[in-house]
């Protein structure tokens, strides 16, 4: 591979939307959760019983934690997210989604489990990475993982 020689770009950006949720909501997980646990011990079912009071009590608790602030950068060496590094030779290819909520910088990697990152991008920064980007991975069309899409439309 070419010596790649490109602009440091560095953001900052929050690891994910945090969207506040009333009492109501945190009523409404718990009494689903109750019923489903109700419903399972009806049913014998003591083991996902268990299961479901724990994710109900995971699931408040992770809407209570605000996201932290992440630290981002595109140098020669590769893709910095907080303490993670991801050489060049690592990424497939990437693409840029322009939203509601703003930018989003999609990058697919080689690994199996999570192939393909979101990154929040500052809309004034763009044009600046897709072009130092284009440097050095191609430019392909990503979608977002459904599952994270679905999530958001939740309210997560």
């Amino acid at each position: 591979m070419n010596e790649i020689n490109i602009n440091k770009i560095e953001w900052k950006a929050f690891e994910y939307n945090h969207k506040e949720h009333g009492p109501d909501w945190y009523w409404a997980i718990g009494l689903i959760a109750l019923v489903f646990c109700g419903i399972l011990i009806w049913l014998k079912s003591y083991l996902f019983a268990i299961f479901i009071i724990i994710a109900g009590a995971t699931l408040s608790l992770f809407n209570i934690r605000h996201p932290r602030e992440i630290d981002y950068v595109i140098e020669n060496s590769g893709l910095t997210m907080h303490k993670d590094k991801y050489e060049w030779k690592n990424i497939k290819s990437f693409d840029i989604k322009k939203g509601e909520e703003g930018s989003k910088l999609l990058i697919e990697t080689d690994k199996y489990f999570l192939p393909i990152y979101t990154i929040p991008v500052p809309d004034d920064l763009v044009s600046q990475i897709k072009d130092s980007l284009l440097e050095i991975i191609p430019q392909k069309e990503l979608n977002e993982s459904p599952s994270l899409l679905f999530m958001e439309k939740l309210g997560f």
